[in-house]
């Protein structure tokens, strides 16, 4: 008889310890999540405070259910058995909150999955026991059918894009992936509640015009999602106006076979939702209006309070990329006006702009001092100069520079271990991609465009600057050529280095004369370059000569070329690719050192840029994933017949420092537009580096402690507004740079960068 007693009236409580379960859950996984744990006392007194609210809300919130169904005279199963229900529906919803404990990405998402599949079988359960449970259970299984499907394809998209796009600031917190893969299935949810109002309230074709709106936008989103995962397995970032030549790379190479796989997965995406949308629709037709009602209005609360309640939606990808778009073609363009306080600080960097002229960077002189950089020989008879731009050739992959992979690249090795050979240290890069890269490099030029302008929409197909070519060939070279995998147009490559002064320009077409068989990786790899280099000298060129080629086999995605070289036994494409370039030019040095051009020519071998950040893999730089950017230390080496410059230079430089560093050796000083400064002149007095291109701006400045300090964003996700002004002592901020870039836009577009 007791036992039967206490039985009953612990029954009674059951619901009172649901809802407190329930409300525990939710606080204890808000609270852990949100707030700092120390000291405890403050923690504890808020997390009861909140305990407390969470357990009142819903108490009012059931409150309002029972007086809504009553009023509006409800079947009376809404206020009986079912308001029963919510109890429980309300702890099973409030296990979701364990996931903020959780701390990896994974489990997070394998929980929450099981969670929703528990809320769903919650609610049939309890529907089934309506007197009209078939049509409520078939509203209950296609929402959830659609609900399931979207957040199991939002898992795999945002985790995608957690796992490679590397300047996520949000990547830090934990399960970011369940909360934008939540946050965009309630998107997409909302979609389709709003499209099946408008299905009931409209009639005949009409009524499908919201679900075939939803769908048309979802089947584009997914579209680019295609795009985007090629941007992210490439360059580590979304696809926007500004990525969108940086991952094609080099053009028909992104025809490969991750492209069609994605494609493919794409089609069969497209396939699956058309037939759960099929599903939902039948399923209307089979029930009346009333039943999707409360689904569609419930959906809609819970996903506004989803989108607006977590941050995760605003820095979900499609919301950063759909923003990057919506400020590159509607974005508010304004005059910009450069503080002087922030051309103060340029001048650390060793910027100086004179707004009293039009030309504001015009210079009479690219170097001050007067020294003997060239052995006497050179004075009478200049010398050849070979200029090998090396594809992405950070320091961290030349053993010269680092010893991490041992014998990656002896090839460099060996043209650093000649005597008449120097190695640069802490040179860095000023800009990336290629293109922009060398423009920096060849026209000492920090260049205020990209890959995309460039590349996509043609508007700079030449560049009015002094550079390293033109200035030469006015200064008694008698030739300058540029060698490239890929074809003249690409990037208008032809016609922007025929604008920088060079003779002849040889793509992927003019390289056919000279190499038998197909092209092996972005057009002719590394191992068919470089040897017929020398027989376009041979037949074309006369001294003194100025011959540039860029390498191309460690170029993204590390697994193009078709002739690469294993190193030992590594299964890492990207290493592999570091020492296939160093094998082929392994074989150009040790011709080279054969023939006649050791005594006669300069031989340059300098990065174009810093390696993608792609390449930096958990497998071979575990310590460095997700922590680098599109800067870093580049490879710099010079060989000069009888030399005599110092073996090492150890200075902090940039990419634009290297044709002023170039023409001092050679003893040509001549008015510029350089914005740079020659490493053997004035370049120690400047020890701060400024990196800029569409992708992002960079920052390596010194401190006063003699540290060194660097930063790095992408302009179109900086937020400055609330950044006031700082003094002129102060270091240079990322918002300053923004400003100094934009100004520089506007200077670019009114031409008074270039050279008179």
């Amino acid at each position: 008889m007791n036992s039967k007693y206490l039985s009953k009236h612990f029954q009674r409580f059951i619901p009172t310890i649901y809802v407190m379960a329930g409300s525990f859950l939710i606080t204890a996984g808000w609270n852990w999540y949100h707030l700092p744990h120390r000291p405890r006392p403050p923690f504890i007194v808020k997390s009861l405070i909140t305990w407390a609210a969470v357990y009142v809300s819903y108490r009012i919130g059931k409150f309002i259910y029972l007086y809504a169904v009553r009023r509006f005279e409800r079947h009376p199963f809404w206020h009986t058995e079912f308001s029963r229900s919510l109890d429980k529906l309300f702890f099973t919803l409030s296990a979701f909150f364990i996931v903020f404990f959780s701390r990896w990405e994974h489990i997070s998402l394998i929980y929450t999955s099981l969670v929703l599949l528990a809320i769903f079988l919650t609610l049939d359960r309890e529907l089934a026991r309506h007197p009209d449970p078939r049509a409520w259970r078939t509203v209950n299984r296609s929402v959830f059918g659609v609900a399931f499907f979207l957040f199991f394809l939002n898992s795999i998209l945002q985790y995608t894009a957690y796992r490679y796009y590397i300047l996520d600031p949000d990547a830090k917190f934990y399960n970011i992936v369940v909360f934008r893969a939540w946050s965009m299935t309630m998107f997409w949810l909302i979609g389709f509640a709003a499209a099946g109002l408008v299905f009931w309230w409209l009639r005949g074709r009409k009524r499908y015009i919201g679900i075939a709106a939803v769908l048309a936008v979802m089947i584009f989103s997914l579209l680019v999602w295609v795009a985007n995962v090629r941007a992210l397995s490439m360059s580590g970032l979304y696809f926007s106006p500004a990525a969108l030549g940086l991952a094609a790379g080099g053009g028909d190479m992104i025809w490969n076979a991750a492209t069609f796989t994605l494609l493919f997965l794409y089609a069969a995406t497209i396939i699956i939702l058309l037939y759960i949308v099929k599903r939902l629709v039948k399923a209307k037709h089979l029930t009346g209006k009333h039943y999707w009602h409360y689904y569609n209005f419930a959906i809609i609360a819970v996903g506004v309070i989803s989108l607006f309640g977590f941050s995760s939606f605003k820095n979900a990808p499609e919301v950063v990329i759909a923003r990057s778009f919506y400020n590159y073609w509607l974005g508010d363009k304004q005059n910009i006006e450069l503080a002087p306080s922030i051309l103060a600080k340029l001048e650390k960097f060793g910027l100086f702009y004179r707004s009293d002229q039009f030309n504001i960077t015009h210079q009479d002189k690219t170097y001050a001092g007067e020294k003997k950089l060239l052995p006497d020989k050179f004075y009478q008879n200049k010398p050849n100069i070979i200029i090998l731009f090396v594809e992405s050739f950070s320091t961290r992959f030349n053993n010269v520079y680092s010893n991490r992979f041992k014998k990656l690249t002896p090839g460099f090795v060996e043209m650093a271990n000649d005597r008449n050979t120097t190695v640069f240290k802490k040179y860095y890069n000023a800009s990336t991609p290629t293109v922009t890269g060398l423009i920096s490099q060849l026209c000492s030029f920090l260049p205020p465009t990209g890959h995309e302008e460039i590349e996509k929409q043609k508007r700079v197909k030449s560049v009015k600057l002094a550079c390293l070519p033109k200035i030469l060939r006015e200064n008694g070279y008698d030739y300058a050529a540029y060698i490239t995998a890929v074809n003249k147009k690409f990037a208008s490559k032809g016609s922007l280095f025929a604008s920088m002064g060079t003779d002849e320009f040889f793509g992927t077409e003019e390289l056919a004369k000279y190499i038998e068989g197909e092209p092996l990786s972005w057009g002719y790899s590394d191992h068919q370059m470089l040897p017929v280099m020398t027989d376009i000298i041979k037949e074309r060129a006369k001294e003194p000569w100025l011959m540039m080629l860029s390498t191309v086999d460690t170029h993204p995605p590390f697994n193009i070329a078709k002739d690469m070289v294993q190193w030992k036994n590594s299964r890492s494409n990207v290493l592999n690719s570091f020492h296939t370039t160093d094998d082929a030019f392994r074989i150009f040095w040790n011709q080279f050192r054969s023939s006649t051009l050791y005594n006669n020519t300069i031989v340059i071998a300098v990065a174009d840029h810093a390696v993608f950040p792609a390449a930096i893999t958990k497998d071979i730089f575990p310590e460095e994933v997700g922590k680098v950017n599109f800067y870093d230390e580049n490879t710099f080496m010079m060989y000069v017949p009888d030399s005599v410059l110092p073996k090492e230079v150890d200075m902090f430089a940039s990419g634009i420092d290297f044709a002023p560093t170039v023409l001092q050796i050679l003893g040509i000083n001549t008015p510029n537009s350089f914005e740079g400064h020659s490493i053997f002149d004035n370049r120690s007095e400047y020890p701060n580096l400024l990196g800029m291109h569409e992708l992002g701006l960079y920052i390596n400045q010194s401190s006063s402690d003699g540290s060194r300090q660097s930063s790095y964003a992408v302009p179109s996700q900086l937020d400055c507004s609330n950044e006031g002004a700082s003094a002129s002592t102060s270091p240079l901020t990322l918002c300053e740079f923004l400003q100094f870039y934009k100004w520089k836009r506007q200077m670019f577009e009114a031409g008074r960068l270039w050279a008179k």
